[in-house]
């Protein structure tokens, strides 16, 4: 059996060639990284098992990991990285950042000088360099940074710039011209969920991150830029034009971004209720969001840390590293799947998802005479 750090190694090394092979036209860098990962893979692997050389690898990454990577786990077994066109699948995007591996221990890394910080970092790093400013700060300003960047990930320039004078914040992260694969005809639309441009390809207009379940047909062509809804898609947004437009980096949308969206919503669901007062990020993110009840009788509180992880397994694996200081480990609603297992793994914490959570904090405060 695979240890589990040799396994995390090696997923991330799948998932950086995989990343590589689609950038190999624009980055002659590439076909050494792709070199670079077989090594690894074949450490993994053992001889004489698994793709021994950089076409092999390319062509494994179009069959599920388990078929040919030893010691799977359920949660990346099914995993296909590259898709029919040579593409990143929605499933790699989302469970690759779970995978953030040193895979060059003690060596110099030369894909981490051109690789996006998702591939090479893990959350917290990105975190840490993204909210630098922020820390020397009151615990306020840090609140509002760390809201506004997940609020205003992408927009016209000008506009951003106001918004963010108006909070009297300074500069916190990078923001860049909307990429070409997220424009169509000189216009963008943003996911409806976390506001990022979606990426159109073919004749799909979609968000990376597939549980935001923003899927659309792309415009026929004709003078109106509308998107139509595919599947149980959301309601499609309206076009936006990408000249003056700027977005955040790819690594801030997928690590502080996504899961920013569902903290700010359940807090701001929270705050809603009678009885209770709530402050998001408190302490300068010792907590993700804090709960104390205002009603008659003793004092109560409740601290969440949310996480968003593709992997059960992997957050368990992560949080035995570094716990989380906060009463309540909350999952997003679309990962409840996730709580049994969680549950199993974790059986010290205590779990829920944002809903059952929202519902159990609105029953202690009507207990306390906070709703009635």
């Amino acid at each position: 059996m695979t240890s589990t750090t040799t396994l995390e190694r090696a997923v991330t090394a799948a998932i950086r060639a995989g990343f590589a092979w689609t950038v190999r036209r624009e980055r002659p860098e590439s076909w050494a990284e792709i070199a670079r990962m077989t090594g690894v893979i074949m450490r993994t692997c053992g001889p004489g098992r698994g793709p021994a050389t950089p076409v092999e690898l390319v062509a494994a990454l179009r069959r599920p990991l388990g078929t040919w990577l030893p010691g799977c786990g359920d949660d990346v077994r099914g995993l296909v990285v590259l898709d029919a066109d040579d593409e990143l699948t929605d499933a790699t995007f989302e469970i690759g950042c779970d995978y953030t591996a040193e895979v060059l221990s003690g060596q110099d890394d030369p894909g981490a000088r051109w690789l996006p910080d998702w591939r090479v970092h893990r959350g917290e790093q990105i975190e840490k360099a993204a909210f630098r400013t922020l820390l020397v700060g009151t615990d306020e300003e840090y609140t509002r940074g760390r809201r506004f960047i997940t609020e205003h990930p992408a927009g016209a320039l000008t506009e951003l710039m106001l918004a963010r004078d108006a909070l009297d914040l300074p500069a916190l992260v990078s923001y860049s011209e909307i990429p070409e694969e997220r424009q169509w005809r000189g216009l963008w639309w943003p996911c409806p969920v976390c506001r990022w441009p979606m990426r159109v390809r073919g004749p799909l207009v979609r968000c990376d991150f597939p549980r935001h379940e923003a899927v659309y047909g792309a415009p026929d062509g004709g003078t109106a830029p509308r998107l139509s809804p595919v599947g149980a898609a959301r309601r499609a947004p309206r076009s936006r034009p990408a000249d003056g437009a700027v977005c955040v980096d790819e690594s801030v949308w997928r690590y502080i971004v996504v899961p920013g969206v569902v903290e700010v919503r359940l807090h701001d669901r929270l705050a809603a209720l009678p009885g209770v007062e709530t402050t998001l990020y408190p302490r300068k993110d010792l907590h993700d969001i804090q709960v104390v009840g205002t009603g008659e009788g003793d004092g109560w509180e409740f601290t969440l840390d949310v996480k968003d992880y593709a992997s059960a397994s992997a957050l368990a694996r992560r949080l035995e590293e570094r716990p989380i200081a906060s009463g309540h480990l909350v999952l997003p609603r679309y990962r409840r799947d996730q709580v049994g297992e969680l549950r199993r793994l974790l059986p010290e914490t205590r779990i829920a998802t944002e809903d059952q959570i929202h519902d159990r904090i609105r029953r202690r405060a009507a207990r306390q005479g906070g709703a009635r």
